[in-house]
């Protein structure tokens, strides 16, 4: 005989949603793989369609997961010590806003503004502002 105490544990266990991944969480790790030159861990967290505009909404010509890989493994080789640090950082629903400063491509460190949309747990399309 099944008691009720432990079948509504049963039911509630199996009827408790998956934990959702956080925007913020996605871009985070992109950020951390991206300063670990982990290619792979990077482009892990892209959708496999992955967009780069601009502002006036124009898509970059390179699009994808492979055209993806194929350039920040050359950026990764040309600067050996390349790593972003975020300034600031704004959340709404799925964008995550950056202000981002590179280092080790020149001597002087690059300023941007990178937005990230995230959707299912990957970054489907990137808007930078450099200034």
């Amino acid at each position: 005989m099944i008691r009720w105490p432990a079948l509504a544990v049963c039911v509630v266990l199996q009827a408790a949603p998956p934990a959702a991944v956080l925007p913020e969480a996605v871009v985070q790790k992109q950020v951390d793989a991206y300063n670990a030159h982990n290619l792979d861990a990077f482009v892990a967290c892209y959708g496999p369609d992955i967009e780069f505009r601009t502002m006036d909404g124009k898509v970059g010509p390179e699009k994808g997961l492979a055209a993806l890989r194929k350039g920040y493994a050359d950026l990764f080789k040309q600067f050996p010590n390349l790593r972003v640090n975020v300034l600031n950082r704004i959340c709404q629903g799925n964008f995550v806003i950056d202000q981002e400063q590179a280092e080790g491509m020149g001597p002087n460190p690059i300023t941007m503004i990178a937005i990230y949309e995230v959707s299912g747990a990957k970054i489907v399309r990137v808007w930078f502002i450099e200034g």
